[in-house]
């Protein structure tokens, strides 16, 4: 899905009414309804003794109009109570969101506020933020800026529509201060200052209600950058041909594990068959100690380690001889970057097939860069650490953590692979398009959520979906599965992720 300008989306909307003849009152209608749906499903994951009552907030222009359409919507759908506190009067409202907020249900009360004080919320209130939209630039005025230290001071869970108030849509940079949303629900199209910038932090979650902008018009939009969403998922998941066998479904040889980390590679294995690959083969040191922690399906082979517990030359020739039947290879999970290593991962970056490079062998190639060549089936899989030290190792500078997708596109240049660059709104690039992911939240900083990442990037590319593709959906299906997980934001581990990939895949798609 293209992420576009803020006058972009305006000429869109300016097109659908005037050309596609569908009304401003029609637009705003879906967009609140839509983003009414998307807030109860994401309510979904929070305990219902946390819901007790809607307060949105509503301010003059369209984005306080859809606060009335999404408050009615609520209120017919959902038992919590309704409050809306108002910066204007509803006389001073104007065309469409005059409209809507005069189809309010009679028991919905407006409250026309100067100010917020802490002693307007209570525990129990979800705020839904609709003050200011995607054209706001510059500073904040009154009131304005009270109501938005007052939203961040009572720290309740809070949903922007469109855009939290105070964030510049274009630029993604917050001059004064703005809403620091749980989850924005942005409307048709997702604007640059979303996933650029302070946008990353402000936004929180993100998702995206579709009102009908015609295809044709969006098509036509200049946009050098996309969001990978669940309406880009759906078609990569594709009817699997009824004479599969476990060899057509793809094999993957997973090269891991150390006398340090036992479980990374069982983690990246379980996940490769929980995406459908139909073989994982997990190799691992033999004098490392390492058992299969009872999954049966994995096969797993240990490999000469001249009696130290890490990879060394001695391993080379039992992997190379494994990778020949594989469709496609991982290497890194719990490897450790040992220079030991060193020898077996050079040889297997020699091999003609689609390698994910994950962890320490990420951390090895920024040791000794010398062993990479230039090549279109690798997949990197660097979290900002890693990226920072691969930066250092290839000789970049001007190393900056808010600019990820420029951080991305330079480790594309100097691999020639696909790379991707992992953390909140993960970049997926390759050297023609680049791609941020539109799924994931907090409860992924967990230990081994990589490693399964790693597993289901390998299983995709197994099946012989092209790298790009094969790279946004993993990462998109590895989020989803984050989202979904009933164990809240602290107590999901990777354990649990990799048997919400099932559930997350079939989310996406009735062929899964």
């Amino acid at each position: 899905m293209k992420i576009i300008s803020v006058n972009q989306m305006r000429e869109l909307d300016k097109k659908t009414i005037e050309e596609a003849g569908i009304s401003g009152s029609i637009l705003m209608e879906k967009a609140g309804v839509g983003a009414g749906k998307k807030i109860l499903e994401y309510l979904n994951n929070i305990d219902c003794s946390h819901i007790k009552r809607f307060v949105l907030l509503a301010g003059k222009g369209n984005n306080g109009g859809d606060v009335y359409v999404i408050a009615k919507y609520l209120y017919n759908n959902c038992s919590a109570n309704v409050a809306i506190y108002s910066i204007c009067s509803l006389n001073e409202l104007k065309g469409d969101a005059k409209y809507h907020s005069e189809q309010l249900p009679k028991d919905i009360v407006v409250n026309v506020k100067s100010e917020l004080t802490e002693k307007d919320f209570c525990k129990g209130d979800i705020v839904i933020d609709g003050l200011l939209g995607t054209g706001f630039n510059g500073a904040l005025r009154k009131p304005y800026d009270n109501w938005i230290s007052t939203v961040n001071t009572v720290n309740l869970p809070t949903v922007a529509i469109d855009i939290p108030s105070g964030l510049n849509g274009d630029t993604g940079i917050v001059s004064d201060n703005a809403v620091k949303a749980d989850l924005t629900i942005t409307i048709a199209q997702p604007k640059n200052g979303l996933i650029i910038e302070q946008g990353v932090e402000y936004c929180g979650q993100i998702n995206i209600v579709d009102i009908g902008v015609p295809e044709q018009y969006v098509d036509k939009v200049d946009s050098r950058i996309s969001l990978f969403t669940e309406t880009d998922a759906y078609p990569l998941i594709s009817r699997i041909p009824v004479n599969s066998h476990k060899k057509s479904m793809g094999s993957v040889l997973v090269i891991g594990g150390s006398l340090l980390y036992h479980g990374a590679p069982f983690l990246t294995g379980k996940a490769v068959l929980r995406s459908g690959a139909g073989l994982a083969t997990v190799t691992v040191p033999e004098s490392a100690g390492i058992m299969n922690p009872g999954i049966l399906s994995i096969i797993t082979r240990r490999i000469p380690d001249s009696g130290t517990g890490f990879f060394t030359k001695e391993s080379v020739y039992e992997i190379m001889k494994a990778a020949e039947t594989a469709d496609s290879i991982i290497i890194g999970p719990g490897m450790s970057n040992n220079i030991s290593c060193k020898e077996l991962l050079a040889q297997v970056l020699t091999l003609d097939k689609s390698i994910i490079i994950d962890a320490d062998a990420l951390n090895l190639i920024a040791q000794t860069p010398d062993i990479l060549k230039k090549n279109s089936k690798y997949i990197f899989t660097p979290h900002p650490g890693e990226a920072r030290r691969l930066y250092k190792g290839f000789g970049l500078k001007n190393y900056d953590e808010k600019d990820r997708v420029s951080l991305a596109k330079a480790l594309v240049a100097k691999t020639g692979g696909t790379v991707v660059l992992k953390g909140h709104r993960t970049i997926i690039a390759t050297g023609k398009k680049v791609s941020v992911n539109g799924s994931g939240c907090p409860a992924l900083a967990t230990a081994g959520s990589g490693d399964v990442l790693a597993g289901i990037i390998a299983a995709n590319c197994a099946s012989g979906m092209s790298f790009f593709d094969a790279a946004c959906l993993s990462v998109f299906v590895h989020g989803l599965a984050g989202d979904i997980g009933n164990n809240g934001m602290r107590g999901l581990i990777a354990d649990d992720l990799v048997d919400l990939i099932p559930k997350a895949l079939k989310q996406l798609s009735p062929f899964a």
